[in-house]
């Protein structure tokens, strides 16, 4: 298994995806054909290890085609439930939705505006969004999509998705922020200044540093190996995790990680 569970294998997700709509059936998933049904063992298994939710979801259905067990206890549904099956009510309930009205809106915007053809290698998180389940524990997430096909206009048609609950990566600070890369380009959103930057969420300097950090190196080896002071060191790591609402620099590498910088 890839170490991005598949989120960055596109002939898995596309043949996944082709498969999926062809045999699914709303609120009957028993009669998937043995090669479907293997794929998705493959993505429940991973979800285990990973602590990851995955999903695909078909926007011209507007309903989620697959997703993988561990949903639910994400959302907190009763371990005494007698069927356990997505319900949109969910929504209105769990979580401020805010946040992803204002992603899909700046992800449609990127693609007409900046996309001549819908590009295959697009990806785009949301990060620190607060959520309160139907238990009433209050998390931060990342969401993570990637568009696995696309309409004729050039709107996602299915994208799978991926949310994990980093509420012990955060500092208590609210906010979130929203990264966007395809074709060597970033573009990033943040909750504090609410503009659209034709930048990454990490500056070139930071991930660098943040790179040096992930290999075990300190502060101080990471200045003299970089030729830099110590103080610069230290103050492009706080800038940082101030941007990404991380708790520490281990915290930060891990966000790091998550969204495929590292």
């Amino acid at each position: 298994m890839t170490n991005a569970t598949q989120f960055n294998n596109r002939k898995f997700l596309l043949n996944f995806a082709e498969k999926l709509r062809k045999e699914w059936r709303e609120g009957d998933n028993n009669l998937y054909s043995s090669k479907l049904t293997d794929q998705i063992a493959i993505l429940e298994e991973t979800s285990r290890y990973t602590d990851c939710v995955y999903a695909l979801f078909d926007f011209e259905k507007y309903t989620y085609l697959f997703y993988t067990q561990n949903i639910f206890d994400l959302i907190g549904l009763s371990p005494e439930a007698k069927e356990k099956k997505w319900d949109h009510a969910y929504l209105s309930t769990a979580q401020d939705i805010k946040p992803v009205e204002k992603f899909l809106a700046l992800r449609e915007d990127i693609l007409s505006t900046h996309c001549h053809t819908p590009p295959h290698n697009f990806q785009s998180a949301i990060g620190g969004c607060s959520v309160i389940n139907l238990q009433g524990v209050k998390m931060r997430l990342l969401y993570r999509s990637r568009p696995v096909s696309f309409t004729s206009s050039g709107n996602v048609k299915v994208s799978f998705d991926c949310v994990s609950n980093i509420t012990h990566l955060m500092a208590p600070e609210p906010g979130y922020w929203i990264r966007f890369t395809f074709n060597n380009q970033s573009f990033c959103w943040h909750s504090d200044n609410k503009k659209l930057l034709p930048k990454d969420i990490i500056l070139p300097r930071e991930a660098e540093f943040i790179n040096l950090w992930n290999k075990g190196l300190s502060i101080p080896e990471i200045a003299q190996k970089s030729n830099v002071s110590i103080y610069t060191v230290k103050n492009q790591l706080a800038n940082a995790r101030k941007r990404m609402f991380a708790r520490d620099n281990t915290s930060l590498t891990r966000l790091c990680s998550l969204i495929g910088m590292l």
